[in-house]
């Protein structure tokens, strides 16, 4: 395998607004599902699909994206989830149906998913190890501003123009970063030993052992378990704390933004730890909180105090901040020749796991949190299960 581009080291503030950008259409328009409900004369659980819809796009179409990046290569990977997210994002500006709203968000998910995955399969391409998970850590660290700073922006846009503006500057922001990708970003995917791309045969061939590893079943199902959990927030949480407690979409989203703050926080905190413990431990830290989080979630899940659901949910985020690099540059890292497919399957099942956690809360009742603080429980036994499977198999096999 030749790794001949390992001293083309991508900015990494460039790879994390990339992979930033699928997460920003995600939810910037969440709180404003309610105005989008009222606008297009249609119920609360159609607006929502425009969050559920996307989530489940998101996930499946990573299954191939990440084998054509490692097929044809990053940048026209790239390239083309930019345009996609680019023109959707216009459509959604205009649209003039739910309907059609719904098809580009459904064409914005094909877009930010590739703006998503390949940034993690270039750090693979380029990083090993430790630094690997470091600069996942980072990367990540930048990419969690998008799910921080996006209830913000889409509330003050939203109050100020209405709804549509959020998409119109979903359009600019496309636009400005695939400027800079065109002058910045090269290619880093490795090469055969024989200077020439894999075959398809080869790259599904690997696929099928990548799957068939329980070290990268562990870090996947650790992975998708240990951050999928927010999703089933994002679903129930403008009907509880909109609708049901009387707050206001703008401090709706400011209380998001605290929620999401965490994430950067446990990125940062998982990347200096690291340099002290391994991947795994690190890991297995992080999988503790959240287990610990989740429990004091469901024990105040009776109260309905704003500081009932704050306080829980801020743990929660930060052991996801410190699951998340470490378990992704665990999975990337069993066969670094199909970083993007691994990355790919790894993400998929985590958006695919959210997707369903958004789908099934939002048909639960709306006026307690109690079911999203047992689902949360759920998934922290499993990250936690997940982390073991990798123990053992290491330890098996050495």
């Amino acid at each position: 395998m030749i790794f001949h581009n390992k001293n083309i080291r991508p900015s990494t503030i460039l790879l994390g607004s990339l992979a930033a950008s699928g997460p920003l259409a995600l939810s910037i328009h969440v709180q404003s599902i309610p105005t989008i409900s009222h606008d297009f004369n249609t119920s609360y659980a159609v607006a929502q699909l425009t969050v559920s819809i996307f989530l489940i796009v998101f996930a499946t179409s990573q299954l191939f994206i990440g084998p054509l990046s490692d097929k044809i290569g990053r940048r026209p990977v790239i390239f083309s989830g930019l345009i996609l997210l680019g023109i959707a994002s216009l459509g959604a500006t205009f649209a003039p149906s739910i309907e059609l709203l719904i098809i580009a968000r459904i064409l914005q998910a094909l877009g930010g998913c590739a703006t998503l995955v390949v940034p993690r399969a270039i750090v693979q391409d380029v990083y090993e190890g430790n630094e690997a998970a470091r600069m996942m850590a980072l990367v990540a660290m930048i990419q969690s501003i998008a799910p921080l700073t996006a209830p913000i922006i889409g509330g003050v846009l939203d109050a100020i123009f209405g709804w549509r503006s959020i998409f119109a500057f979903l359009t600019l922001f496309t636009c400005l970063l695939g400027l800079w990708t065109l002058v910045v970003l090269k290619e880093t995917r490795p090469l055969e030993n024989d200077g020439n791309t894999a075959s398809w045969s080869d790259i599904f061939v690997r696929y099928g052992r990548l799957l068939s590893s329980r070290i990268y079943v562990g870090y996947t199902l650790a992975f998708a378990a240990g951050t999928s959990g927010f999703f089933g927030f994002l679903a129930v949480g403008p009907s509880l704390i909109i609708e049901n407690m009387g707050l206001a979409p703008i401090l709706f989203s400011i209380l998001l933004m605290l929620i999401t703050l965490q994430f950067p926080a446990g990125n940062y905190v998982a990347s200096k730890m690291i340099s002290f413990i391994s991947i795994n431990h690190t890991l297995l830290w992080g999988a503790i909180l959240g287990i610990g989080a989740s429990i004091m979630f469901l024990i105040l899940s009776p109260l309905t105090s704003l500081w009932a659901i704050l306080f829980p949910m801020i743990l929660y985020a930060f052991s996801n901040g410190i699951i998340f690099p470490n378990a992704m540059a665990g999975a990337a890292s069993v066969d670094r020749r199909i970083a993007g497919t691994a990355a790919s399957f790894a993400g998929f099942c985590q958006l695919g796991t959210g997707a369903i956690v958004a789908l099934l809360i939002s048909t639960l009742p709306t006026n307690t949190i109690k079911p999203y603080a047992i689902t949360l429980v759920v998934l922290s036994i499993a990250t936690l299960i997940g982390i073991l499977i990798v123990f053992y198999s290491i330890k098996k096999k050495n």
